[in-house]
């Protein structure tokens, strides 16, 4: 009967343990992907086709799951003129990924600054 009690409180101390533990909201993009992507965003932007549905999915999958999960303020869209800067900030979220550094405060940073000025149209 002891045995019972113990198993019981072993199982309940072994779920409270794991349920301490926050799950992550969802699957991040790893270095490669996310690479291949922003380099869909440079070239969507020298073309001049950043008005498109490829452009927004492309965004929308850099913005949301490359780099480490962080609260961002909402995209807002940008002036259409003012988009001179976009290739810049989307070659520094290339250079980052590709130093190794994706995880880090930097990326979370270019990344914000590229989805607060170049969303989509």
């Amino acid at each position: 009967m002891r045995q019972s009690y113990l198993v019981a409180a072993a199982t309940f101390m072994l779920a409270a343990a794991t349920s301490t533990v926050p799950a992550r909201a969802a699957q991040r993009s790893a270095p490669g992907p996310c690479r291949e992507a922003v380099n869909g965003l440079i070239s969507l932007l020298d073309g001049k086709t950043d008005n498109g549905a490829l452009y927004r999915e492309t965004f929308a999958t850099v913005v949301n799951t490359c780099g480490p999960a962080a609260p961002a303020a909402p995209a807002q869209p940008a002036a259409s003129s003012d988009r001179s800067g976009c290739d810049d900030l989307a070659t520094a979220m290339t250079d980052l990924i590709e130093d190794d550094k994706m995880n880090t405060a930097a990326f979370v940073k270019a990344r914000g600054a590229f989805a607060q000025s170049c969303a989509p149209r």
